[in-house]
């Protein structure tokens, strides 16, 4: 197995579609450092993200102050909510020159997407990840490292290769809020079986 494949699978993949934008690009034009990723980062994705540090900045100490603060925490984080999903619609229709397609799955170490092109092993991507549910946009560069045919198409498997550390965190909590929303409905599901 190659480094990058063990890369990619070092992280939890779950199975939930989002959007996501790529744009093929030449392996020169992906950012060597972090400061050239933050230098190709849109103002928008930027202020996305300094808003989503912020959220989790101030609610923090709340938590710790026990049932007093609990009311205004729930308040907050429905405010906070709302910042969020305005910021999120206004991401989702930013730079629309790139193909709009909906992933498979995602994690901490990249994605898997299906699609009807053909790209070659290290291709590479700037790719935007609109996680519906976290009302989050991540802007990263990504590049091929696995493919296989299904019946829909080719299946690729897109491992980060300049992705933001805090942005990379957010993927993670991402789909472990998802795999947890998806354990509920299946109890739920199962439940609903039992009961009729």
């Amino acid at each position: 197995m190659s480094d990058k494949q063990t890369q990619f699978e070092s992280f939890f993949q779950i199975e939930e579609s989002n959007r996501v934008n790529l744009y093929p690009v030449a392996k020169h034009e992906v950012p060597l450092t972090q400061d050239e990723l933050e230098a190709s980062i849109p103002a928008l994705f930027r202020l996305a993200n300094e808003v989503n540090e912020l959220n989790i900045s101030v609610l923090r100490p709340l938590r710790s102050l026990g049932d007093v603060a609990e009311q205004l925490a729930v308040y907050l984080q429905a405010q906070s909510r709302k910042i969020d999903l305005i910021m999120s619609h206004i991401l989702s229709t930013e730079q629309s020159d790139d193909d709009t397609v909906n992933c498979d799955s995602y994690g901490g170490g990249g994605i898997k997407i299906t699609l009807d092109q053909d790209f070659e092993l290290g291709q590479h991507f700037r790719t935007k990840i609109f996680l519906y549910s976290e009302a989050a946009a991540i802007f990263c560069f990504t590049e091929v490292i696995a493919k296989a045919q299904t019946d829909k198409g080719t299946q690729y498997t897109l491992l980060f290769s300049k992705v933001r550390d805090t942005d990379q965190e957010l993927i993670v909590r991402a789909s472990l809020h998802a795999q947890t929303r998806q354990l509920k409905k299946r109890q739920s599901d199962k439940n609903e079986t039992q009961n009729s």
